[in-house]
């Protein structure tokens, strides 16, 4: 296995001088909160708190109106939803807003949380700025998505999005808006693009949540091994989702795809036919894939294999953090779902893509390496 090297003298002086920032004190929060609609029974506020502990607060309607009060180190995006949100990523009763040490008003209407109004959060206002700049291009990128996943112009849209965010992060250092673009960005981002924008951060920032976080990808990225391109991906054995001992050694000789998702995962679900048209495509000229599963639930992992039509090998991995044995995820060092890495016939990787991929290679990508390894056969 090949070591990929990123350490050099100025980002270790730039971590040393991190570490050694002062702590900041905690500052206590209050927000007030008014909700238009009669079916709203109490609100969920999940944030992290000066502790460095998640907080779920249940806040009961009272008069159609809520409060909530506590504590943060720094500020940081936190989530708010109700007895009437669903599990979705496009829940019209879930909002993600930027949640300040000092008091906050926020008005809501049932159905259309997106739209919330609020006040008294700088970071928030700096976060609606800037989404109104990419605005038209978020739009005309939804658009495409709907329609095909895998667009180059969707691509490029997506690029120029990321362009903006990443500009905003170098022209405004002392937001914790651009620490959290970093944070968003930092496995698509390559490790000396994720050093120099980390360097020339606030260092109030770099203490943050985001910062801590950011801090962490860099020192991992210098001290481990990657398996990569070229490098023997490493075996494993699992049981599969037919309860047999599956290896990926037993599949030598094919060309391997592991295609690392869950159910909850809506980008991953959004790429399932372009997975499928894969899978037919290159199936009989030696393809196999090995759908790798973060969920939880083993039940709702089958069931959603069935649904979906997944006519291919599956193991559950489970969520990285939790699981105590032998974690497929771990062992490919995968940060992020989807994620896909192809192994060739004799064991090799050929390449990483999506998430774990520093140039977020998609599966346009992918389909080209397969049109190259398999066409022939």
């Amino acid at each position: 296995m090949k070591i990929k090297t990123y350490a050099t003298i100025t980002l270790g002086l730039l971590i040393l001088t991190s570490c050694n920032q002062p702590k900041r004190n905690p500052k206590a929060f209050t927000l007030n909160g008014k909700i238009e609609g009669s079916n709203t029974e109490y609100v969920i506020l999940s944030y992290r708190d000066s502790s460095d502990v998640y907080i779920s607060d249940t806040l009961p309607i009272v008069d159609q109106s809520f409060s909530a009060e506590g504590y943060l180190m720094h500020t940081s995006m936190v989530g708010l939803s109700t007895n009437l949100s669903e599990n979705s990523m496009e829940d019209p009763n879930r909002l993600k807003f930027f949640l300040e040490p000092t008091e906050i008003d926020i008005k809501l209407k049932e159905g259309e949380f997106p739209n919330a109004k609020i006040s008294g959060s700088k970071t928030q206002v700096e976060s609606e700025e800037l989404n109104e700049t990419i605005e038209p291009l978020q739009v005309k990128a939804t658009e495409i998505h709907n329609i095909n996943t895998s667009s180059k112009q969707l691509k490029k849209l997506n690029n120029d999005i990321k362009d903006i965010k990443i500009q905003y992060v170098v022209n405004h250092p002392k937001s914790y808006l651009s620490a959290s673009i970093i944070s968003f960005y930092q496995y698509s981002l390559p490790t000396d693009s994720l050093s120099m924008l980390f360097s020339n951060l606030d260092p109030k920032l770099k203490e943050s949540y985001y910062g801590v976080e950011i801090e962490k990808t860099i020192q991992e990225r210098i001290n481990k091994y990657i398996v990569s391109s070229g490098d023997i991906a490493p075996n494993f054995s699992k049981e599969n989702s037919d309860g047999d001992i599956l290896t990926l050694n037993q599949f030598k000789g094919k060309t391997v795809l592991l295609d690392f998702g869950a159910d909850w995962c809506l980008p991953c679900k959004k790429e399932i036919p372009q997975v499928k048209k894969i899978y037919d495509e290159y199936h009989a000229k030696g393809l196999e894939i090995i759908g790798v599963s973060y969920d939880r639930d083993k039940t709702i992992w089958k069931e959603y294999i069935k649904n979906e039509e997944l006519n291919w090998h599956h193991v559950n991995n489970g969520m990285p953090k939790e699981n105590q044995g032998v974690s497929i995820s771990k062992l490919y060092e995968v940060p992020a779902i989807p994620t896909y890495i192809l192994i060739d016939e004799k064991g090799i990787i050929v390449d990483r893509y999506r998430a774990s991929d520093e140039e977020n290679k998609s599966l346009d990508d992918l389909e080209n390496k397969l049109n190259t390894l398999l066409t022939s056969k």
